[in-house]
């Protein structure tokens, strides 16, 4: 079953220079150019991708570990044979393809009886569907839920700036006593944009590192807030290379999670932060925010490890540019969530959603004993945001 989420643009540039990725690496994400095509022979993913003069060819063996978790479809061209469809789907590898401007198309497996051990299969129960959804319509348990979101979203912002600048981490941690006193999703998110505000001050000093004659534009040197433009092309547009990163980091982490989601039988487009909006996955950008500080922390980390030249921001006109594909590729090894923490963000809003919606079903019990067998017994994130609402009463008991 294949799903197409608004989740992010999907740059269209040319190729750049021999990508180096072999199938025995480490690397998680896989990039691929133009004219890309997937094929099963003798039980390998065989992939050759880049134009006629430039192809290159992998190959991913069944026993090869650690398999990609993603293969990014970066261009145009792409021919993907059913066998390749179903051995990626074997081996938990996603696929984002480019579908239009603000638009990728990522693909679910799904079974009309999945059985309990299919753990990574769409769950065809319509019991969370329907508690999603008593929740959604339900004003004080939809603000409860959001209420929860933004909680653990400020406070992973505040644990995270504290790193960089004590004063804008106090700032946003200022900003969790309101919480409490609002009543209404706008409310929250009011108090979430004052949050965000002193959470980027943090990174106001950050910027790209200049190689030697790298010949980058002064303002790149310097992060001055997080905001989108038309001047580079990056991900969705963004205005300075560091939000293309970021954006290319929180689009490839939202394609994981609308997976775990499906697979805990969401409704994708049934938000509580988010408002729903025809053409929006509203639940995935949910779900991603209390991540977005972790990520974030990733994609400056990554920029500070290295130096950058003009090379490395193609150039496509007068005014745009564009991140190279060697640059997204390691960008993305470097950045990329564990599937624990993914897992545990999906399990975050099933409780929430159980808690919230009240009824005597637990819908959270079976993915418990999963997730279990997946980290050894030990304690999800989620779990410890749960127990800051432990007091919490349902509002649809």
């Amino acid at each position: 079953m294949a799903y197409a989420h608004t989740l992010s643009s999907m740059p269209q540039q040319k190729i750049g220079t021999r990508q180096a990725v072999h199938s025995t690496g480490p690397r998680q994400v896989l990039v691929l150019g133009a004219y890309a095509s997937l094929r099963v022979r003798d039980g390998a993913l065989d992939i050759i991708h880049g134009p006629y003069n430039d192809k290159q060819t992998l190959r991913i063996d069944i026993d090869a570990s650690p398999k990609p978790h993603t293969i990014l479809f970066d261009s145009h061209g792409e021919f993907l044979t059913g066998e390749a469809l179903r051995w990626c789907a074997r081996y938990g590898i996603g696929l984002a393809l480019p579908d239009g401007p603000g638009r990728i198309l990522t693909f679910l497996q799904s079974g009309l009886e999945a059985s309990e051990g299919a753990s990574e299969l769409v769950d065809i129960d319509p019991a969370v569907i329907k508690a999603q959804c008593r929740v959604a319509e339900h004003a004080p348990a939809k603000a409860g839920v959001a209420r929860e979101i933004v909680r653990a979203k400020i406070e992973a912002e505040a644990s995270h700036a504290s790193e960089r600048d004590p004063h804008s981490a106090n700032a946003v941690a200022e900003c969790l006593a309101a919480l409490d006193t609002a009543d209404s999703v706008p409310q929250l998110m009011t108090i979430e944009a004052h949050a965000a505000m002193a959470y980027w001050r943090a990174f106001r000093d950050m910027g790209l590192r200049e190689a030697k004659n790298g010949n980058l534009p002064r303002t790149w040197l310097r992060f001055a807030n997080r905001q989108k433009g038309a001047q580079f092309l990056g991900s969705k547009h963004a205005s300075h290379p560091i939000n293309a990163m970021l954006n290319y980091a929180y689009v490839v982490e939202a394609g994981r999670l609308a997976k775990a989601l499906a697979a805990r039988g969401f409704a994708l487009q049934i938000g509580f932060l988010h408002a729903d909006k025809k053409g929006r996955n509203s639940l995935v950008w949910d779900a991603i925010e209390p991540l977005r500080p972790a990520i974030t922390a990733r994609v400056f980390a990554y920029i500070a490890s290295r130096e950058f030249a003009r090379s490395d921001f193609p150039q496509t006109s007068a005014s745009t540019f564009r991140l190279a594909r060697g640059v997204i590729g390691e960008l993305l090894d470097r950045v990329c969530l564990s599937q624990r923490e993914i897992a545990e963000a999906a399990d975050f809003m099933l409780q929430m959603i159980e808690r919230y919606a009240g009824g005597e079903r637990s819908l959270f019990k079976a993915d418990l004993r999963r997730r279990k067998r997946l980290i050894g017994g030990s304690k999800p994130v989620s779990a410890r945001y749960l127990e800051k609402t432990q007091a919490t009463p349902s509002l649809l008991a």
